[in-house]
């Protein structure tokens, strides 16, 4: 009876550690993918972070056209019999 008892301590034993070892490549292999993720992530965040703040013209107050109209003879009438 002891005898049978001590197989199922082992064999509860070697199932956890090989529980353990699986799981733990597993999240492993997962965990750096999602790194992986994040870092490009961020980088693609910075780049366009970097790229908006290079470009003077992405600001409205350095643009001296941005309100101006584009043909001011539009309104202008030349008949004045109309």
């Amino acid at each position: 009876m002891e005898q049978n008892h001590s197989k199922e301590i082992l064999f509860a034993a070697v199932a956890l550690v090989i529980g353990l070892a699986g799981g733990y490549f597993y999240g492993h292999s997962k965990g750096i993918a999602r790194e992986k993720a994040n870092q490009e992530a961020l980088a693609q965040a910075t780049a366009d972070d970097a790229a908006k703040a290079v470009n003077p013209f992405e600001q409205a107050s350095v643009n001296p056209y941005e309100n101006a109209v584009p043909n001011p003879y539009d309104q202008v009438q030349v008949n004045p019999f109309k």
